[in-house]
């Protein structure tokens, strides 16, 4: 099996996951600088725009994204034609680099938006409740990239995930700038927009600048955007924290299973494949904010990879691991 350890697809998947999922950095809050959240609905219309602005809005603009003492510059133009998504990401520090990505409708949401716009299946009462697992402060005012933003600031209510702060555009909806923090309050994260444009891209903002190190993205034209809130088939998770619940599943490359699991805000997934005549690894792995989880289950005899991937904690990520059984 391939792991896309960056929670996505490699490199492009990273810088991806900073524009669409939320990061938080948990900051002291300072009297009258900001304000609680009048309630769940409030937030949940904020982060809802800032879902669809990342996806349906044509912007292009400079950022920069720093994670584990690693700082880049970057270039990215997005564009949307006929309900199809059209991006390219540009490095403008280090190797020349470049991703291009093409052919996705916007329908095509992965499981954390589909929940951010409402679009989850009834669970009856298993239903996510956002304000049971985090706090919410709103900070209005403020200025990023010379355009008015607010900003939200998520405070975890346990140690098994992390918060996000996030300065959302006022005009556009667009993430302008976000942190995330370890429960040491040690930066992980950091993303913010130095210079950004939202309009029209035309066709030669599209085309890419290097022939040499050029990576193209996914070519996706068909997409389902059904989650199934029942459990896998083959594989359980018998510890989650709380809030988290399985959103759906898919097979991997190799004959495996893809389980899918979100509190609404954070999400994370869990690869199980079989392992033969290949090296079984265990231990964890970082890079910034994302952790890969490794460990072993055995099935009929027959032993199989267990890998946690996403932004939380190590300990749920091991956790997690552990809990994973198999269904008889």
């Amino acid at each position: 099996m391939t792991i896309a350890f960056y929670g996505r697809k490699g490199c492009y998947g990273r810088i991806q996951y900073a524009l669409t999922v939320l990061w938080l950095f948990f900051v002291s809050l300072s009297a009258g600088a900001v304000h609680a959240a009048k309630d769940v609905q409030q937030v949940q219309k904020l982060l809802r725009k800032m879902s669809e602005a990342v996806r349906e809005l044509s912007y292009h603009g400079l950022f920069t994204y720093e994670y584990g003492g690693s700082l880049d510059t970057l270039k990215v133009i997005h564009t949307v034609r006929e309900g199809v998504e059209y991006e390219r990401l540009q490095h403008l520090s280090g190797p020349e680099r470049e991703f291009l990505r093409s052919g996705q409708s916007v329908d095509c949401l992965p499981p954390g938006d589909q929940l951010l716009r409402g679009r989850m299946l009834s669970i009856g009462k298993k239903s996510l409740g956002l304000e049971q697992n985090y706090d919410f402060y709103i900070r209005e005012g403020e200025r990023i990239a010379g355009r008015e933003a607010v900003v939200l600031q998520v405070v975890p209510k346990d140690t098994f995930r992390y918060g996000y702060t996030i300065g959302i555009d006022v005009e556009s909806g667009l993430p302008l700038k976000s942190l995330l923090v370890g429960n040491n309050k040690r930066v992980l994260e950091r993303f913010q927009f130095v210079e950004l444009d939202v309009g029209a891209v035309d066709d030669e903002q599209l085309q890419p600048a290097y022939n040499k190190h050029r990576v193209a993205g996914h070519q996706l034209k068909n997409c389902d955007n059904r989650i199934t809130p029942s459990f896998s088939k083959n594989w359980k998770a018998t510890w989650l924290p709380k809030g988290f619940l399985f959103t759906g599943q898919r097979k991997t490359e190799s004959d495996g299973d893809m389980l899918m699991f979100t509190d609404g805000l954070t999400a994370f997934s869990v690869f199980i494949d079989p392992v033969i005549d290949k090296v079984l690894l265990e231990g964890k792995a970082h890079r910034g904010a994302t952790v890969a989880f490794m460990s072993r289950v055995v099935k009929q005899q027959q032993p199989f990879s267990v890998i946690v991937v996403g932004e939380i904690p190590d300990v749920t990520a091991q956790r997690v691991a552990s809990s994973i059984k198999s269904i008889p």
